[in-house]
């Protein structure tokens, strides 16, 4: 009796991405200029985030970071979402932040 044994290749199947929801950048910078609170746009694009109890509105304040940075808006030019407080302020705020780092 013999027993022979094959080579099987396993077929991996191809692994699907995930689908991120898309951010609305046009209304969010409507909603900054009007001056409306994160919690407020959070809440409005519903994008709080529910399994993180300590920091309900961390995703948006990413974005928001980068749209200061510099986003594209609907006509498809880069655009930055303008700060609240002063330049000064920012600076120092960023200088003691890297301090404390």
């Amino acid at each position: 009796m013999r027993v022979t044994i094959r080579n099987k290749t396993r077929v991996q199947k191809p692994k699907q991405r995930r689908k991120y929801r898309p951010f609305p950048y046009e209304r969010v910078a409507k909603m900054w200029d009007k001056g409306l609170t994160i919690a407020r746009i959070a809440l409005a694009i519903d994008r709080v985030d529910k399994d993180n109890p300590r920091d309900p509105y961390h995703s948006l304040r990413n974005f928001l970071s980068r749209m200061h940075k510099g986003y594209t808006n609907g006509k498809g030019r880069v655009v930055k979402l303008p700060h609240r407080v002063s330049k000064t302020t920012l600076r120092r705020a960023r200088k003691a932040g890297l301090r404390a780092w």
